[in-house]
């Protein structure tokens, strides 16, 4: 005797919200972080990821492949969007990076909210494992729904796989996306595997160096690379930043002209930049290349290149690269002074103020060029020891509704640029100096990271009077 058709109707109703809650689970991080959290880049990210929903479909069928294939259409998800954020030029970028772990405080790193996002993954793939074990007709639901999506995407012109996207869109949503297939395009795609590194366009901070330097051969300059100093939008807050270091003092030794570039890429990817005005990833950079550099240049004018950082130079291999673009490493060891550490509680290195103070003493012989890294607003900060807020500064951030966390990092930076003016203000020599900042800072909030320009960092070019 047949099922009646009130148990056929259970029986749908049953298999309808499996679905429902198998399609749920695979996107809540996703649905959530840009929803709840409003993480940064949240309109490219996809409605429909089809990575997750295939997988979804495999563990219909069988858990052990499924299981494999959500956890790496999710870690897919969670590289792509983290390479971003921090700026690398592509996911596979940042999974090298990973071989410097070593040389981190990662608990600095361990929050609750992280906790909870690994326990919310975790949870989601426990839910979406026993949804579909053995529920092989479950697995053409899930295809349908990614086929459908696809086809949406296609038709609004946001489906960027096969070249099917436009220039316009009929709504300003990713239906569907591949984070697995945008990993592969943007590694094909990006600077560092295809070909060596290439002239920037506009690269305002080498060239104003360059042309000093060739119009007063074999003097003394400084370019001073500050850590994620980003361009705040708001024209208070910019002027606030800008008079930490313009100031009448330095005025009187030096004309300073206030400005910004354009950034590309990551922390090395300033430095290519600034000392080369060059686009690509530092692994590239040959010999041949590096002859173009401002240190390389230099030292057939005499001049002797020092770079002085205060984290370890195996960090992005610059022990070794930093030599072929004609820098000579300053490594603090060898010089047995004591110095103040640790002031970023993730990177364990000298302070700014030691490699600043470093810096400027190097730049008061003739013949110099001296090139300084600074290492102490790299994200994330610490604001359990951080000092209050100026009230000037407050106010600033109140009228412009910056969030606590960027006013935070413009208080900081503003911290770096006044120890370098009260250096240089004490200081007897007056080289040609430019202060640049490496790229905005890499906040994974949208409220945060919106209150600094996405594209220009800021930059002074201080010419001696």
């Amino acid at each position: 005797m047949g099922a009646g058709p009130a148990t056929r109707a259970v029986s749908l109703g049953w298999r309808v919200v499996r679905f429902v809650g198998v399609v749920v689970a695979l996107h809540a991080p996703s649905w959530l972080s840009v929803w709840i959290f409003q993480t940064p880049l949240a309109e490219e990210r996809p409605l429909f990821n089809l990575d997750l929903l295939v997988a979804a479909a495999l563990a219909c069928v069988s858990t052990l492949a499924g299981g494999v294939a959500l956890v790496l259409a999710w870690s897919a998800d969670v590289i792509r969007a983290a390479a971003k954020n921090y700026h690398f030029m592509s996911a596979f970028d940042f999974i090298d990076a990973a071989r410097f772990a070593d040389m981190l405080d990662l608990r600095t790193f361990l929050s609750a909210s992280l906790l909870g996002a690994v326990t919310g993954f975790l949870l989601c793939l426990w839910l979406v494992l026993r949804l579909t074990h053995r529920s092989g007709a479950l697995a053409w639901p899930l295809l349908i729904l990614a086929v459908l999506a696809a086809g949406g995407d296609a038709a609004n012109g946001s489906f960027h796989i096969f070249g099917l996207d436009k220039d316009s869109r009929i709504v300003n949503m990713n239906f569907a996306g591949s984070p697995a297939w945008n990993v592969w395009r943007t590694e094909r795609q990006s600077l560092s595997a295809s070909g060596p590194p290439s002239p920037m366009r506009d690269p305002a901070s080498f060239r104003a160096l360059r042309d000093w330097q060739a119009a007063h051969p074999g003097q003394t300059s400084m370019l001073v690379l500050v850590e994620s100093m980003g361009l705040p939008r708001d024209p208070a807050l910019r002027d606030w930043m800008a008079r930490r270091l313009t100031t009448p003092r330095l005025g009187a030794r030096w004309s300073i002209q206030v400005a910004d570039e354009e950034f590309v890429g990551s922390t090395t990817s300033g430095e290519l930049r600034t000392l080369c005005g060059l686009q690509g990833h530092y692994a590239r950079l040959n010999n041949d290349i590096a002859a173009g550099c401002l240190p390389r240049r230099l030292a057939s004018q005499g001049v002797i290149s020092t770079g002085i950082h205060g984290f370890g130079l195996r960090m992005f291999d610059r022990s070794e690269w930093w030599p072929r673009a004609g820098l000579q490493p300053w490594r603090w060891a060898e010089h047995g002074a004591s110095m103040p550490m640790n002031c970023n509680q993730a990177f364990p290195g000298v302070c700014d103020s030691a490699v600043l103070e470093e810096a400027v003493r190097q730049a008061q012989a003739p013949g110099r060029f001296v090139y300084a890294l600074t290492l102490d607003t790299h994200l994330p900060l610490d604001i359990r020891r951080a000092a209050p807020l100026p009230a000037e500064l407050q106010a600033a951030c109140a009228a412009s509704s910056t969030p606590e966390q960027a006013c935070r990092m413009i208080h900081e930076l503003g911290e770096v640029l006044e120890h370098l003016e009260s250096t240089l203000a004490a200081s007897k020599a007056t080289p040609f100096l430019v202060v640049v900042g490496d790229h905005m800072p890499p906040f994974s909030e949208t409220s945060n990271r919106e209150s600094f320009a996405a594209h220009r960092v800021p930059m002074f070019v201080m010419t001696p009077r």
